[in-house]
């Protein structure tokens, strides 16, 4: 892992060739780390920079939300139409990972940490200027990228948290500590999300209520308050804590701060470059202009129908929608009506090489996290589900456990959602509709559900552990 544990400087680098339109002033790349962290300013732009990596294209810029769509019955590769077969997305469709063909959000995400942890270490630094809430309000925003990466860590290395009676099996190093010389070993899954709690019910109590970080051209690509508990009650539902989700899903909604999307205004909601009003809670800023964005392996050039578009849609996840239903407008064919495509991914408009920003955290998600605690907790989610179904033209589905879990499908398709509720709610996976070697069924429990590390980490880090069984591979 300490290949990935870079410096401070490296990630104020990253900002300023990578989120020009974040920030409206550019940091002075000629600090040394010490003065980038001795001072207030420093600190904030470092706190800025730490958000650049994960528009990667190894992690939401990309891999996150396509490798584990194109794993599930949601995807399709139309190989029968060349135009839709550069050959990428294959392994992940196919869903054979190696060690050394595996997800490689691995070092973005302790990229990210690494900078988080440089922030949280010296703000309270003597000669810091700054007041108290200012610096807690940077405080909430590192622990809340360092809480976020770790959770997206854990999902995609490790078995979901109810794999075992008391979620002790592997789950990834939780690092709280600024040294890029540290060898961690994996803590169990039942730390990692006790860590990733602690640090968002802190960042909860410091952070300011109203603040949004100044300087910024996307607010809701920001950390805030909302953001914070709305990645609290999804973490509470990862690791079954249903009382907790409910809570934390209903301080989202009863915030009055956003508001469902229309079926009118849907086809349109993921194409805005930035987005006022309307459900979007978190999201992950991108732009033509952006080294991070550009090219054509994002998340729009991979499932544009008139791009790559590898990653394509399944017959087996349109039938899903019945007549009416304003979701089933966000699938089209191409312009010759082969093949079907997502449309949350149809670009922005702001250029020959387009991007698309990637919505994290958004209202209809809390409505089904807290439907779904409700159901497990005896309690009643026709309402929750009524608005869902209210704001898509559609007919309510049922309020139970399978009710809620095809209305997350349905919803969040296409967003990196699926593939972790098979796992986590203990589904197998199964698809009809595919083509060329992807597998039709993988039993819930089955190791695949959880990638291999990345050899190269364990080159560096010999307390690492693999995964056991592709130990045998």
């Amino acid at each position: 892992m300490k290949k990935y544990l870079f410096t401070i400087a490296a990630a104020v680098a990253v900002l300023s060739s990578c989120g020009k339109d974040f920030l409206t002033e550019e940091p002075n790349l000629a600090q040394s780390d010490v003065l980038t962290l001795s001072t207030f300013d420093g600190l904030d732009k470092a706190t800025a920079g730490a958000y650049a990596p994960m528009a990667s294209t190894n992690w939401y810029g990309a891999n996150l939300i396509l490798s584990f769509e194109m794993g599930t019955g949601n995807a399709r590769r139309w190989i029968e139409f060349d135009t839709h077969d550069s050959g990428r997305y294959i392994e992940d469709y196919a869903i054979n990972f190696t060690p050394n063909g595996t997800s490689p959000i691995w070092g973005q995400a302790y990229y990210v940490i690494l900078a988080a942890n440089q922030v949280i270490a010296h703000l309270d630094d003597a000669g810091i200027d700054a007041s108290q809430q200012e610096k807690s309000n940077l405080k909430a925003e590192c622990l809340f990228l360092r809480a976020l990466a770790h959770f997206d860590l854990v999902r995609v290395f490790a078995h979901p948290y109810n794999y075992t009676a008391d979620a002790s099996h592997l789950g990834v190093p939780y690092v709280t500590v600024p040294d890029a010389n540290a060898k961690p070993a994996r803590d169990d899954v039942a730390t990692v999300y006790s860590n990733i709690i602690t640090d968002l019910l802190e960042a909860e109590a410091i952070i300011d209520p109203s603040y949004v970080r100044s300087g910024v051209k996307d607010k809701k690509a920001t950390v805030t308050l909302e953001a914070i508990q709305a990645l609290l009650a999804r973490a509470y539902l990862y690791c079954n804590k249903n009382a907790e989700a409910i809570t934390y899903a209903t301080k989202v909604i009863e915030s009055g701060k956003f508001q469902m999307w229309d079926a009118e205004d849907l086809a349109d909601a993921y194409t805005v470059d930035v987005p006022t009003g309307g459900e979007v809670i978190f999201e992950i800023y991108n732009n033509t202009s952006s080294s991070y964005g550009t090219g054509l392996e994002n998340v729009w050039g991979m499932t544009y129908y008139e791009q790559y578009s590898d990653c394509g849609v399944s017959n087996d996840l349109l039938e899903l929608y019945e007549d009416g239903d304003a979701r089933a407008d966000l699938i089209s064919t191409d312009k010759e009506g082969n093949g079907l495509f997502t449309m949350k991914y149809a670009g922005k408009g702001l250029g020959a090489v387009d991007a698309n920003n990637v919505i994290v955290l958004r209202l209809s998600e809390m409505y089904l996290i807290r439907a779904e605690a409700l159901v497990k907790t005896g309690g009643n989610a026709v309402a929750d589900l009524q608005v869902i179904a209210d704001h898509r033209n559609a007919t309510a589905q049922p309020a139970n456990i399978e009710g809620v879990f095809l209305e997350r499908r349905k919803e969040l398709c296409w967003e990196g959602h699926y593939w972790f509720d098979l796992a986590r709610t203990g589904h197998d996976m199964d698809r009809e509709d595919v083509s060329g070697t992807a597998i039709k069924h993988l039993a819930a429990g089955d190791y695949r559900w959880a990638r291999p590390i990345p050899q190269r980490e364990f080159t560096v880090n010999p307390n690492l552990i693999q995964n056991p069984e592709y130990n045998k591979n």
